[in-house]
């Protein structure tokens, strides 16, 4: 979704009120560099208000010196993880499976020796148990698959071109929309000691 991260309080309030005008709220803010954000409490969402964001800001810039103000995605049709892990035998290893909380409840995922092509990805997306609900499951609006597997090859492209360094990339949830996937929150893990 559309944003920026942010540094200080007045940034805060400056963009609250800059992406309220541009596109509307609510507005959902991140404490960055903390990996499960739901289990530290370190999301606010549903932000209708420049006072709602500043306070937000404060509790947050408590648990991180840097935030991110971001557009909230309206309702998703579902939601997938995507990661991404170095196998010792196999390379860069592409899981795609429930996302949200669903991925442990449900231990439901497909796992692909990267690189995969788009075919791949499309078949692994729609063998998951939680597919019915991107076909518009009981009225609902249909999943957006084309740009659900653009953003997935994306993510690939990503770890091909960090291959010497990366370690792990989770991509939970990815939110797919009638119109659109988003990434909601991503945790990547990198080998500084690669020279980087």
């Amino acid at each position: 979704p559309k944003g920026k991260r942010i540094t200080s309080l007045e940034q805060a309030v400056e963009l609250a009120n800059e992406l309220g005008n541009e596109i509307g709220f609510p507005l959902v803010l991140k404490a960055l560099g903390i990996a499960h954000k739901t289990e530290h409490n370190a999301v606010r969402l549903n932000l209708r208000s420049e006072p709602e964001v500043k306070q937000a800001a404060i509790d947050l810039f408590a648990l991180s010196d840097t935030l991110f103000l971001e557009a909230m995605v309206q309702s998703p049709v579902a939601e997938l993880i995507v990661g991404i892990t170095r196998d010792a035998q196999f390379g860069l290893v592409l899981t795609i499976g429930s996302g949200g909380i669903l991925v442990e409840i449900l231990k439901d995922a497909q796992t692909l020796i990267i690189p995969v092509d788009r075919t791949q990805i499309e078949q692994a997306v729609l063998s998951l148990k939680s597919a019915p609900l991107l076909a518009g499951y009981r009225g609902k609006p249909k999943a957006d698959v084309k740009s659900t597997i653009d953003a997935i090859m994306a993510i690939q492209a990503y770890a091909i071109s960090t291959s010497e360094t990366l370690i792990e990339l989770d991509v939970n949830p990815l939110l797919l929309c009638a119109d659109g996937a988003y990434a909601a929150d991503a945790l990547i893990i990198v080998n500084t000691s690669k020279g980087e």
